[in-house]
């Protein structure tokens, strides 16, 4: 990943990764090395492709909090992950049911905090927008 892909703001750094799937145990390693490795705080995942039984895979221990939107088949969502240590309060999560947004809303010490992860269709599509 390159890096200006990760981006630091207020002392939380940032990153964003189309992954393309994460259902094979080996791939799935690798991203999770990669993103270890890139000490990101909060990291936005597309193209899971992960349905929602699977999505419990996005785990390692130094992941705090996961969230996601995912689809009925193995294709589109979207997840934002966030590594332990951060004190991020949920209030309100919104998943797309097609696996399309994810919004997150909630604050870390005090200060309010609105997550997008979008992963857009990758054609024209007029009623997307």
């Amino acid at each position: 990943m390159q890096d200006d892909k990760q981006k630091k703001i207020g002392g939380i750094t940032f990153c964003s990764w189309n992954i393309r799937g994460a259902n094979e145990p080996i791939k799935r390693g690798k991203i999770f090395a990669q993103l270890k490795s890139l000490n990101s705080d909060i990291i936005f995942l597309q193209e899971t492709h992960l349905k929602l039984q699977a999505q419990t895979r996005l785990k390692a221990n130094w992941i705090g909090q996961t969230y996601h939107s995912s689809y009925i088949s193995k294709s589109r969502g979207t997840t934002i992950i966030i590594r332990k240590g951060i004190p991020f309060k949920s209030k309100n999560i919104i998943a797309d049911k097609e696996g399309r947004y994810l919004i997150v809303t909630g604050e870390i010490h005090s200060t309010p905090l609105t997550m997008l992860n979008i992963y857009m269709p990758n054609f024209d599509n007029p009623q997307f927008f």
